[in-house]
């Protein structure tokens, strides 16, 4: 088990998070780059914040 950084939820991209930016970038990258359609979040301010700011519905 991971531990720091967001522990289990971060394990796989914890060496790409550095900030609390990171995150957003990771999310926009995501977004455009992936296309994704949605994501899961235990802590969902985070993603309601990028959708928010970037006119997301």
């Amino acid at each position: 088990m991971a531990t720091g950084k967001g522990g289990w939820y971060y394990q796989t991209v914890s060496q790409a998070i550095h900030r609390e930016g990171d995150i957003l970038q990771a999310l926009d990258v995501l977004a455009k780059d992936v296309g994704i359609m949605g994501i899961f979040s235990d802590w969902p301010a985070t993603v309601t914040y990028y959708a928010n700011c970037m006119g997301l519905k």
